[in-house]
């Protein structure tokens, strides 16, 4: 299976927003060889801002890179109205890790 992570550094106050974002459908679910994806966040008092980590699990490299190719995905970057291009003001920064599972337990 192959994972990509993305961390994003989002100011406080914006669960509500980064939880409906996340949850409306996309193109990329209807994707061969999507799995799932998941959502995570480390809130603390002490920081100004929560760090959200999104895992998107494929079923290898391959469909991950099909997807990636797909005209659907080329339009959404394409698309300067569609908020996939957009980066909303509230996320500070981005970066994004890929992944091979190896193991499962």
């Amino acid at each position: 299976m192959y994972v990509l992570v993305r961390n994003m550094k989002v100011k406080k106050g914006f669960q509500k927003e980064m939880v409906e974002r996340f949850l409306t459908p996309g193109p990329m679910v209807k994707s061969p060889g999507f799995v799932k994806a998941e959502l995570l966040l480390m809130s603390s008092a002490k920081e100004e801002f929560d760090l959200y980590r999104q895992t998107i699990y494929w079923q290898d490299k391959k469909a991950f890179y099909i997807w990636e190719g797909s005209p659907e995905h080329i339009a959404l970057h394409k698309n300067k109205d569609h908020a996939h291009n957009q980066r909303p003001e509230e996320i500070v920064e981005v970066t994004r890790e890929a992944f091979e599972l190896i193991a499962t337990k």
